[in-house]
């Protein structure tokens, strides 16, 4: 069990609850003492499974590498838009783990479109870099749009690149373990499994933007 702090405990009964995606029947809770309880978050039917979120339900890769499980339940995985330097703008934009999104839907979380703009701006055109931010700490979002429409063929192709960079990658990992013995790696199955799932919400966003 994650404590608020960040650190991994080992709670009697309380690491009994499994995971879940959207909706946990429980919510764990920590006194000044440390002392660990479990509360229900509705009234809960009989026979109804308890579960506590083991962490973001949008980043299933996360949970696939701490806890060794893929949660293919999830709505959305992140982006894995990963730049070389995350300033402070980048972050007042929405630049985390939990808002860069792609969905199973072929959408793209506006996180991703700002932080696209904002990259593209950096290298181009500082004072429309200075007006996007403006906007965006003043909620001028007619503003904001506008910047976007202007760079959409911009922007469109940065996440074209990412998005075929990185299925790229994928295939090429997947294809290293071609042939390999999944009695002496029991995990292959399903690390293909989470590199399928992910590559499969990369493609749906590709056809929903791109048409192929």
């Amino acid at each position: 069990v994650e404590s608020p702090d960040g650190d991994l405990k080992i709670v009697p009964m309380g690491d009994m609850f499994n995971h879940a995606g959207e909706y946990p029947e429980i919510e764990p809770s920590y006194d000044e003492e440390g002392n660990y309880y479990a509360y229900t978050t509705y009234d809960i039917p009989p026979n109804t499974p308890l579960r506590i979120s083991y962490g973001d339900p949008t980043n299933p890769s996360f949970l696939f590498a701490r806890y060794g499980f893929l949660d293919d339940t999830t709505p959305a995985t992140f982006c894995k838009l990963i730049p070389p330097h995350i300033n402070k703008e980048m972050e007042e934009l929405g630049y985390c783990q939990k808002r860069m999104l792609f969905y199973k839907t072929g959408d793209v979380s506006d996180e991703v479109w700002d932080v696209l703009l904002y990259q593209h701006l950096s290298s181009t055109k500082i004072g429309d870099k200075r007006m996007l931010m403006t906007s965006h700490r003043e909620g001028d979002y007619e503003t904001k749009q506008m910047l976007h429409e202007k760079y959409y063929g911009e922007t469109s192709g940065l996440l074209l690149e990412h998005i075929e960079g990185f299925i790229a990658q994928l295939d090429k990992l997947s294809g290293k373990v071609e042939g390999r013995s999944v009695e002496e790696h029991p995990r292959l199955p399903l690390i293909l499994k989470h590199n399928q799932f992910v590559r499969d919400t990369f493609m749906t966003v590709r056809n929903r933007y791109f048409g192929y």
